[in-house]
């Protein structure tokens, strides 16, 4: 799928979602001046029309080691600042989970959840809720160096112990074949983040993509 053939798709998605939402209004309206409409139809229909306005399309990109993820995300999303934002060198480069979207209200910035949460109970939709355990970096949007450099972050790794990468789930006795490699210590490489969101006020994703 090209980037301009998945603007055209989702242009239009939103396009259906914004119809559908001036119907059910309209609806409502009708409803209402001829006198049918009643509390519990009411907030139904205000219900609907909430969650089209909140409802977002999520698109995933999944796959091995350099294969194009990050450049293809640059492309869509960061081409008009002129230069790659996203680490896309050869190797392992995202190292963690990595979201884009956009939170109306919120400033653009990146935020980060310690790879050390993976130790605690509470899953990544807990976390979602507790701001203070995530590391906030601000972007500046009209400084395309600026967020270069803060988005390098999504690249960071750590050195551990077997021990350490087995409690965080990065090493499997019985799949030798998947862990990561050792170094002359015994040390291995693991990402610094469990999970990075990435917040910025791009046309595509203030439609809810």
């Amino acid at each position: 799928m090209s980037s301009a053939s998945l603007v055209k798709d989702f242009e239009a998605y939103s396009g259906w979602r914004q119809d559908l939402t001036r119907q059910i209004v309209e609806y409502r309206a009708w409803l209402n001046r001829e006198d049918l409409n009643d509390s519990q139809r009411d907030l139904r229909l205000q219900q609907l029309i909430d969650r089209l306005a909140e409802d977002k399309l999520h698109v995933a990109f999944i796959a091995e080691f350099s294969r194009g993820k990050s450049e293809l995300i640059n492309a869509i999303f960061l081409s008009d600042l002129k230069q790659r934002l996203l680490p896309s060198t050869a190797g392992r480069t995202t190292m963690c989970p990595t979201e884009l979207g956009y939170e109306s209200g919120t400033d653009p910035c990146l935020r980060l959840l310690p790879i050390d949460t993976r130790l605690q109970s509470p899953g990544l939709a807990e976390w979602r809720l507790k701001p203070d355990h995530w590391v906030k970096v601000a972007l500046d949007m009209e400084d395309p160096a600026q967020m270069a450099e803060a988005l390098e972050k999504v690249s960071q790794v750590r050195r551990v112990t077997v021990d350490e990468a087995r409690s965080l789930g990065f090493w499997n006795d019985e799949a030798d074949d998947n862990n990561p490699m050792q170094d002359a210590r015994g040390m291995v490489e693991v990402p610094m983040w469990r999970h990075v969101i990435i917040n910025i006020p791009h046309p595509l994703l203030r439609q809810g993509l």
